[in-house]
C-alpha cells in the first residue's frame, strides 16, 4: 500500500511539473491580432489587451460609454457643422478619381481621413497660434493667394 500512494504522489508531482513546463514554453499565451491601422496583443489567460503604439505596447483599457452621444454632445457644444452625407456614395467617388485608393477597405479609409483632417486641422491651428504668438497674423489660403498675386 506504501508503494502505491509513493507511486501515486511521484506520478502527481510529475504531471504537475510536465504541466507547468508545457504551459511556460509551448503554449501560447498571448494572441496578435491585426485590426485594421491597429496591431494588438491579447492576453488568453488574463483576457487583458495592449495596442502597439510608437513600437510600445499600451494597454487598452474597457470603457462601455455611449460614445455616439458623447461625440454629439461634444459637435453641440463646440458648434461642429454636421454635414448629411452619404458615406458609401463618397467613398465610390473618391475612389473612381484617385485609383491608388482602390483596394483600401472602407473603415481603413475613412480613419485615414480622419487622421489627415484632424491632422491638417491641428498643424493649422497650432501655426496659426505660433504666428499669432510672434506678432504674426496667419493668412487664409484665399488671402496669401491675394498676396503672391501682388
Amino acid at each position: 500500500m506504501k508503494k502505491d500512494k509513493k507511486s501515486l504522489i511521484i506520478g502527481l508531482i510529475i504531471g504537475v511539473l510536465m504541466a507547468l513546463f508545457y504551459t511556460q514554453f509551448f503554449a501560447s499565451r498571448y494572441d496578435v491580432k491585426k485590426d485594421g491601422l491597429a496591431i494588438i496583443k491579447i492576453d488568453k489567460w488574463t483576457g487583458q489587451s495592449w495596442s502597439l503604439v510608437n513600437n510600445n505596447w499600451k494597454k487598452l483599457t474597457d470603457t462601455d460609454q455611449s460614445w455616439e452621444e458623447i461625440d454629439k454632445t461634444l459637435s453641440e457644444a463646440m458648434k461642429i457643422p454636421f454635414a448629411q452625407v452619404d458615406s458609401e456614395s463618397a467613398l465610390q467617388k473618391l475612389r473612381e478619381t484617385n485609383s491608388i485608393l482602390k483596394d483600401i477597405p472602407d473603415e481603413e479609409l475613412l480613419e485615414r481621413i480622419k487622421l489627415v483632417y484632424s491632422k491638417m486641422v491641428l498643424v493649422n491651428m497650432y501655426l496659426g497660434e505660433f504666428l499669432k504668438n510672434n506678432g504674426q497674423t496667419p493668412l487664409s489660403p484665399s488671402q496669401e493667394a491675394v498676396n503672391t498675386k501682388k
